[in-house]
């Protein structure tokens, strides 16, 4: 089976990507770029036994760009004050077996601020100063990082947006260029979601794909290229890089859904099919 499979385990489950498409095509401008040239960054690396981050002496919330490297994909996230790692840790393997009380916690305890694949970039908004995690699903370290008062920073050009919807169902483009930034947003008001954008054998449909995630009957109608975002709370954003061949792709999200047994969104049918021209 050649769909892409990334194992992710506790928040989130074997997932197979696509990407929500745009309406209109932003041109990059000059002044993007100097104004993304001129935002804060910092790099992950992430390692089996360690998550390292670079850049963040005098870090500022708001608008971060973020560039990972390493092993595998990086989360970043806002514990509430009280919520020890350990606790974090044990919540997410908990809920990887099944156990809904366990996500449940996290959810309610946790802000799901965004991240990205090894080798992916884009921006994220911290929300305000104080203490971020970083964890990893291929990684067994946590990494920390602070961040003062917040510094507002203008969002980067964006050639489309991706919205995951209450229902769970998704929102925003169809059509996007095979390479360029989508906005991805949460505007869900109950659970988090995260894109799994997956390339699809043309003529494919979302019911077909569906279908085939329901029973893994048939030929799979997935393709080689596809990519996927760390999970967003509700109500927060992200804006993500990406260089996808042109083709037709399914927007998928797999994030448990805690008031279903922790059923994955796209079995619920938050599926889309797309165009990259």
């Amino acid at each position: 089976m050649l769909l892409r499979r990334t194992l992710r385990t506790g928040l989130a489950a074997v997932c197979a990507a696509t990407l929500v498409a745009a309406p209109l095509l932003v041109p990059t401008t000059a002044s993007a770029v100097r104004a993304e040239a001129a935002m804060q960054s910092i790099t992950i690396k992430v390692a089996k036994t360690a998550i390292n981050v670079r850049g963040t002496r005098g870090l500022d919330a708001g608008r971060v760009k973020v560039t990972v490297r390493g092993a595998g994909a990086a989360e970043i996230v806002k514990l509430d004050a009280g919520y020890e790692d350990r606790e974090f840790k044990k919540d997410l393997a908990a809920a990887g077996k099944g156990d809904m009380k366990a996500l449940k916690r996290a959810l309610a305890r946790v802000q799901f601020l965004g991240g990205f694949e090894a080798g992916g970039s884009g921006t994220v908004v911290l929300p305000g100063g104080g203490e971020y995690t970083v964890f990893s699903f291929a990684s067994r370290d946590l990494a920390h990082f602070g961040a003062g008062a917040v510094k507002e920073a203008p969002m980067p050009d964006v050639d489309g947006r991706i919205v995951g919807k209450t229902g769970p169902k998704w929102g925003g483009s169809s059509m996007l260029p095979a390479k360029g930034t989508f906005l991805f947003k949460n505007a869900d008001r109950t659970v988090p979601h995260f894109v799994v954008l997956q390339q699809v054998k043309e003529g494919t449909t979302a019911d077909e794909v569906l279908e085939f995630l329901q029973t893994e009957e048939g030929p799979p109608p997935f393709l080689r290229a596809g990519m996927e975002t760390a999970s967003l709370s509700p109500g927060r954003s992200m804006t993500v890089d990406y260089d996808l061949p042109p083709g037709h792709y399914v927007v998928m999200c797999f994030f448990p859904d805690p008031h279903m047994k922790g059923m994955p969104h796209a079995l619920m049918g938050m599926l889309k099919i797309i165009h990259l021209m």
